[in-house]
């Protein structure tokens, strides 16, 4: 395995319009196509405009090629900019971004595997356990009862730099990973630039983590203080519209600017637009408020094309009273009255958000995962410490550890490692719920529903109480048990309404039972919650077809396919339908 130092440099700003960057958009694309046409890789298939032009703030789809999508796992990589330029160029690098990393984790020759015991005796500088305990927040656990839990793991260990203290050490990226998954990867036309956006990143879904789980009232921001002209010239682009925009100072305690803003028209909401709730984190304030609202056209569909968006690290509300903590705020400041970490150099901004971090105790991590041929800078940052959503919110350890087995162990090893851990932890409702999902996984459904009952009564965390109903549902609507499980699958979204895999099983159960008015309520709800399920998508459109709406029922099929052209029901209804309106 290659060990790669990461060395920071001076780097100063060469473009600073709307985005802070090392070098023009355009000179960004023309390296990227240069990089593209010196690999024997299809990694881009098309940059595609998205944007209707009603907000005229353009917004960029990458095309993944096919060792690109073979690699990534989806077709597209979305980008953001107040120009049509800067917004093409975000595009082609989150692209270059996410090709890189997923190419990184699928190569074994970036890791070597162990335990924590395995690692020391082949001699690796291994991270102190304490930061595994603090990247979940388990103040509880002893650092030697997580090593015996993790005891026998085969997880994988890569090189890292911290760059809080200096120096080289082996993280165990397997754990990060099953916590943080996709928050820490980025990419820059430098190593300073690349690195600080994903510093910034892990910082913003921080920051909303903790706002939206307490909900916070934080400072709103006057929009009439905001004077820098491309700022203002997207605020005015949003007033144009009739769009109410509401932002927020969300940087808390962190010494880095985090600007929040959510957004909604009145004239096309809820039948044609959605609220939209984003954030934008940069060292200098104005810069996030430009990220934040250039976030806000790129989910949004324009607020007038009926677009769903896929909420990140924010909760997507259905109603301004869900999100009252943010409307109406604390106190109103000018956006001048924010943190500001801002340098002309991008060396000076990284250290200037390392040091703030290290104020509140937490250090910076990363990996290099630039691929070889490629060659754009790219990285994966660790910042342990730092919430992400409801991951890790918990602060249980043990069931990280139960979790990371889940993901590593074949099923027999499995069992035999949760027993283990059973003994130490005989009260611990996560073990039970991953003895009941390993027999799942196995088709032994009935043996499983067992131990999702019993995990229901060792007082789950209030947050992992739906997964559990879930899980049992699914074992109900597997035995053709279909009135129980929906019974078990409405209390778990009493819970929690808004996962749409407990939408899904409802509607499954109802299409059974010929109750199709209910199954395509859930299924509705099942593809407002994940726009992209092709599946929910068709089976929206057959429920729809039962029901008489042949139009709506056509276009959902057509949708369906569209994303995954191999739903064999999906192609048969649509063929149906279209033989009908022909006659």
């Amino acid at each position: 395995m290659e060990k790669k130092t990461i060395r920071l440099a001076d780097c100063r700003k060469q473009y600073t319009y709307d985005q802070d960057k090392a070098c023009t958009p355009q000179e960004t694309i023309d390296r990227f196509m240069q990089r593209l046409a010196e690999v024997n890789l299809d990694i881009l298939k098309e940059v595609r405009r998205i944007d209707t032009g009603r907000l005229d703030i353009p917004v960029y789809f990458s095309m993944c090629g096919k060792d690109a999508l073979n690699t990534i796992g989806n077709k597209k990589q979305m980008g953001k900019g107040s120009t049509p330029v800067q917004s093409r160029a975000s595009a082609c690098m989150e692209l270059g971004e996410r090709f890189s990393f997923f190419s990184f984790i699928r190569n074994p020759a970036n890791f070597v595997v162990g335990d924590y015991e395995r690692m020391r005796q082949a001699g690796y500088p291994v991270l102190d356990i304490d930061f595994l305990l603090t990247s979940v927040h388990d103040r509880n656990l002893s650092p030697e009862m997580l090593a015996e839990l993790l005891k026998g793991l085969p997880m994988q260990w890569t090189w890292a730099t911290n760059l809080t203290r200096g120096g080289e050490v082996m993280v165990p990226f397997s754990w990060f990973f099953a916590i943080n998954e996709f928050n820490g990867p980025s990419a820059g036309n430098t190593t300073e630039e690349g690195i600080l956006q994903g510093v910034c990143e892990i910082v913003e879904r921080h920051v909303c983590a903790v706002i939206t789980r307490e909900r916070l009232r934080t400072p709103g921001i006057d929009p009439e203080s905001i004077k820098v002209p491309v700022a203002r010239q997207l605020l005015d682009k949003f007033e144009r519209c009739g769009i109410k925009v509401y932002l927020n100072d969300f940087s808390l305690d962190t010494g880095i600017p985090t600007v929040g803003a959510l957004c909604w028209d009145p004239s096309t909401f809820p039948v044609k637009s959605e609220i939209v709730y984003t954030a934008g984190t940069t060292p200098d304030p104005n810069k996030a408020l430009i990220r934040a609202l250039t976030e806000v056209a790129q989910l949004a569909g324009d607020f007038h094309t009926s677009a769903n968006y896929v909420a990140s690290g924010l909760p997507k509300p259905l109603s301004l009273e869900e999100v009252d903590y943010v409307v109406r705020p604390e106190r109103m400041i000018h956006i001048d009255e924010m943190v500001n970490v801002g340098d002309a150099d991008f060396r000076r901004e990284l250290e200037n958000c390392i040091r703030a971090l290290e104020r509140i105790n937490m250090e910076v991590f990363v990996l290099d995962t630039m691929h070889p041929e490629l060659r754009i800078p790219t990285f994966y940052t660790i910042v342990p410490g730092a919430h992400f959503r409801e991951r890790a919110a918990g602060g249980d350890a043990a069931l990280f550890a139960a979790k990371l087995a889940a993901q590593l162990l074949d099923p027999a090893a499995l069992e035999a490692k949760l027993t283990e851990m059973q003994q130490q932890l005989p009260d611990a409702y996560y073990l039970e719920f991953y003895r009941g999902k390993n027999l799942y996984d196995q088709g032994l459904v009935a043996e499983a529903l067992g131990h999702f009952d019993r995990a229901l009564t060792l007082r789950p965390a209030e947050e992992d109480i739906p997964y559990l109903y879930s899980y049992k549902g699914c074992c109900l609507r597997d035995l053709a048990r279909f009135d129980e499980a929906i019974s078990v699958l409405e209390e778990g979204r009493r819970h929690d309404d808004e996962r749409p895999d407990i939408h899904n099983m409802l509607g499954v159960c109802h299409f059974k039972g010929q109750r199709f008015e209910e199954a395509a309520h859930h299924f509705r709800r099942a593809v407002e919650l994940n726009p992209v399920s092709a599946i929910d998508y068709a089976n929206l459109a057959i429920n729809l077809q039962h029901l008489g709406n042949i139009e709506e029922a056509m276009h959902n099929y057509q949708v369906a396919l569209s994303m995954d052209p191999d739903i064999e029901f999906a192609r048969k209804g649509l063929a149906e339908l279209l033989l009908q309106h022909a006659e």
